[in-house]
């Protein structure tokens, strides 16, 4: 069964993809007594037998994040996830295919309204309507300030073996100079599901790859210029490794990245 349900994610995630442009945001729910009401939920209907979620709401603001939330379907497969600026005529992808009922937003600026929408996916051809709402980030919200490059970032972890060690959905600060350092770091998953590694607020080039316990690569992210990156990865319990290395010379001794490694239907430690 969890064969089946990796291919037909894989194959909805292609199907998704193919037909419309997407924009991989998310992350940092971070931790903010901020709490948004919601001020606009609307459901567009169902199709077929497929039934559209409802129960939408947003947590955790934290500019530049914010969790979108919604209830459960019974006999969902998974869920498309879309948001964009009320002001823009273009809806980004935050989760093309996602088995959870929750996901992070990042990139939002302050004192702006945003439209968002999730709809069912029941099989490859059954989906139901679009459920829409809206929220407002506040205007006096700023980031919290970390240390960069943060403690993580060891002087030994041009290595595997002298990766240091991270928490799971935590914002881990680091650098890449000179022009040929790479970053290792090694975190660790407690059961079996999904998850998404993040490397964001990047100040050049960087890629980002994801490695099991053996060494082999099992994801990478190679997008062009300071784009995010992102890698969502169905895995086993065990030990794993996340990547950050330059494209050709790009460095910066002064502006940090910041990795995470967030859990989805997986845990971790």
């Amino acid at each position: 069964m969890q064969k089946f349900r990796w291919l037909l994610a894989l194959a909805l995630t292609t199907v998704i993809v193919s037909c419309q442009k997407e924009s991989s945001i998310t992350e940092q729910p971070g931790n903010s007594s901020d709490t948004q009401t919601e001020i606009a939920t609307q459901a567009t209907g169902s199709s077929g037998s497929c039934i559209a979620p409802g129960g939408l709401y947003v947590s955790n603001i934290a500019i530049p994040t914010a969790t979108l939330n919604w209830s459960a379907v019974n006999g969902a497969v998974f869920y498309n996830v879309q948001w964009k600026s009320t002001s823009s005529n273009t809806w980004l992808n935050a989760a093309s295919a996602t088995y959870g009922t929750a996901v992070n937003l990042y990139s939002l600026s302050a004192g702006t309204t945003y439209d968002w929408r999730v709809r069912t996916y029941c099989s490859l051809t059954e989906t139901s309507d679009f459920t829409t709402s809206q929220f407002t980030t506040s205007g006096s919200t700023t980031p919290p300030v970390s240390a960069c490059p943060g403690p993580n970032d060891v002087s030994t972890n041009g290595t595997f073996s002298g990766a240091a060690a991270i928490n799971v959905n935590t914002d881990v600060k680091g650098t890449i100079a000179p022009a040929n350092d790479i970053d290792h770091y090694k975190f660790t998953i407690n059961s079996y599901g999904t998850i998404a590694v993040w490397l964001t607020t990047l100040p050049a080039n960087y890629d980002l790859a994801v490695f099991n316990s053996s060494g082999a690569q099992i994801g990478i992210s190679q997008n062009k210029g300071s784009k995010n990156e992102s890698i969502s990865l169905i895995v086993n319990a065990g030990d794993y490794y996340a990547k950050v290395f330059p494209k050709g010379t790009a460095n910066s001794a002064t502006s940090c990245y910041t990795l995470k490694v967030q859990t989805i239907t997986a845990t971790g430690q």
